[in-house]
Order: structure tokens, then C-alpha cells, then sequence
């Protein structure tokens, strides 16, 4: 019965993905399998963040470029391996793992299939294997501008980071806020807390609203569609700011009245990046601030001296004076 249970689940796995195709006993790809992408998210497609924007940039480079293009959302840690190792066994060229969470399911299965690519977005290792590439934004330049921006905001000298987990990129977001936060003042208070959850708008609210209840003023949030709940948590709550990243928190949440602005992360054209296959050679690619990785949002105009301190910030940044490191 266990034998059959087992069968069953794994076909109805594979019907699961949003692809075609039968299972592969090598991984030398079908003709019509050439040039394919097929890509694995933590999240949901109509997320409005990481998840939606990266899989847009993959359906764009599909569109233009005519190859076959596949995905399955909202995969659980459990399901990683299963469901990348099924997308190599129906032959699939480029096999993107979507997020900080997949490197160690990515590394099992290129390490099985060497003739299929993979990429590690949103990390920075390849595991020593030819077949695996890693891309990301630069999560440091993004938190240090985010840090400028909730340094010259505060008024209680007390600013919080907020995100999902903690994954490599987000302990650079982290050290990089903290650097931002320092290059204005360094005697403010800087903390940063994990909700657990990239999507439970509720759990972010309550997480911000504690640490509101804290005196802290200015909220740096780093979520998926949670994001929502800390800019509701803002909305709320008294002289309390955002800084958003990743989006456009203005725009993405309603929340122009508490965004003093945002550290919008490229994830689109990342996404057409590694869709393309232009980023498929073995190496670690992050794209910072000199190279258009993130754009910098103001929605809130700073006084002279405020403007004059976040314009040399980022001069600084782009120039590479900042001694922060991705």
C-alpha cells in the first residue's frame, strides 16, 4: 500500500507543474526541450514582489526570445528537491531556483543532472559546480541607502528592519542598513526582527506594532506580501515611516502618507536575465548600484541638509567608497 500511496503522489507531483513533457532517464535535452526555463518560487505569481516580478521578467524573455517556459509556485521547503529534480527529468535547459532558500536543493539536483543549468537567484554560491550560477541584486547597497533614508527620518533615534528569515542576502541587507543608519548617526538605535512568514500580512502588522509600542518610528520591511501589513501597521499608528524595499511600497500598498520612500529592487529584469541564459557560466553575478540593480525612490522631499547628506551617500555608494560587502 505504502509502494502504490508513494506512486500515486509522485505522479500527481508531476502533473502538478505547469510543463509538458515525460520523464527523462538522462538529462540530455529533447529538441524541442532546447533552450527551455523552468522556474521554482517560494511564493505566489500575483505576489506584487519578488515572486511576480521575476516570473514576469521570465514569461517576457520567453515571449520575446520563443522558448518554452514553465513554473511552479509556492513551493515548501519539503517539496524543493522533488520538484526542481522532476523539472531536470522532463528535460528542461535552465532550472532557476527562486529565492535564498533553494542553494542546497539546487546543488543536489545539478550535482545529478551535469548537462542541465541551474541558477541560485537571489544567492551568491554555486556550489564549486560548473552547472550552477547564482545571481542577485545587491542587498547591501539596497539596505545601506535604506539605512540613509530611516536615519535622516527618525525622530525617536530608534529605526527596525523587518523581514521573512534570515538567509545570507538578508544578513548583507542587514549589515548594510546598519552602515546606513551609522553614516548619518551612529548613536541610533538600529534593531531588526523575522516575522517568520514572507506572506502573513498579519503576522507582520503585529510584529510592527510591538515594535512600535517600543518607540521605534522608522519601519525598513523586506517581505513578500506581507509588506502589506507593515505599511498598515504604519498607517495605524502615529509618526511612524516606512522605507520600503524590493517595491515601491507607495505605490504598492496604498501607503504614499507613511512612505518616506523605497529601495525598488530590479527583480524583473533579473528574472529576463537568467531566463535569457545570458547569466548560465558557473560564476556569482550581483548587480549593485552603479549597474542599475536598484533604483532609489523619494516620495517624501527632504530638507536641504537631508538631501545634501542622502546625495553624497549615494556618490559614495556608486563610487565604491562605502566599505560594505555583498
Amino acid at each position: 500500500m505504502k509502494k502504490v500511496l508513494a506512486t500515486v503522489l509522485s505522479m500527481l507531483m508531476l502533473l502538478s507543474l505547469v510543463a509538458c513533457g515525460g520523464s527523462k532517464k538522462d538529462d540530455a535535452p529533447a529538441d524541442d526541450m532546447k533552450g527551455s526555463v523552468a522556474m521554482v518560487l517560494s511564493g505566489l505569481i500575483t505576489d506584487e514582489a519578488f515572486n511576480q516580478y521575476t516570473y514576469e521578467g521570465m514569461m517576457r524573455a520567453s515571449q520575446e526570445k520563443g522558448f518554452k517556459a514553465a513554473y511552479k509556485e509556492n513551493v515548501t521547503q519539503d517539496e524543493q528537491v522533488e520538484v526542481i529534480r522532476q523539472f531536470a527529468q522532463l528535460g528542461y535547459s535552465i532550472i532557476i531556483g527562486q529565492g535564498g532558500q533553494f542553494g542546497e536543493a539546487l546543488s543536489t539536483v545539478a550535482a545529478e543532472y551535469p548537462n542541465t543549468q541551474f541558477i541560485f537567484s537571489v544567492g551568491t554560491d554555486t556550489y564549486g559546480l560548473p552547472n550552477v550560477s547564482a545571481a542577485t541584486v545587491s542587498y547591501s547597497h539596497s539596505g545601506f541607502i535604506g539605512g540613509v533614508l530611516a536615519g535622516l527620518t527618525t525622530k525617536t533615534n530608534k529605526v527596525a528592519m523587518v523581514t521573512g528569515e534570515f538567509y545570507d542576502n538578508h544578513r548583507m541587507l542587514e549589515a548594510g542598513f546598519y552602515a546606513g543608519v551609522a553614516y548619518v548617526n551612529p548613536d541610533i538605535q538600529t534593531t531588526s526582527i523575522t516575522t517568520g512568514d514572507w506572506a502573513d500580512t498579519v503576522k507582520a502588522r503585529e510584529a510592527c506594532l510591538a515594535l512600535v509600542a517600543q518607540g521605534y518610528d522608522v519601519l525598513f520591511p523586506c517581505l513578500d506580501a506581507a509588506g502589506a501589513g507593515v505599511a498598515a501597521a504604519a498607517q495605524d499608528s502615529k509618526d511612524v515611516y516606512v522605507v520600503g524595499s524590493v517595491a515601491d511600497y507607495a505605490k504598492a500598498y496604498g501607503a504614499d502618507d507613511v512612505t518616506v520612500g523605497s529601495v525598488v529592487f530590479a527583480w524583473e529584469a533579473l528574472g529576463y536575465l537568467e531566463a535569457s541564459g545570458s547569466l548560465c557560466d558557473g560564476k556569482s553575478h550581483v548587480v549593485g548600484m552603479a549597474d542599475k540593480g536598484i533604483e532609489p525612490i523619494i516620495n517624501v522631499a527632504l530638507d536641504a541638509d537631508a538631501q545634501a547628506v542622502y546625495d553624497q551617500a549615494l556618490a559614495d555608494l556608486a563610487a565604491g567608497k562605502i566599505d560594505i560587502v555583498d
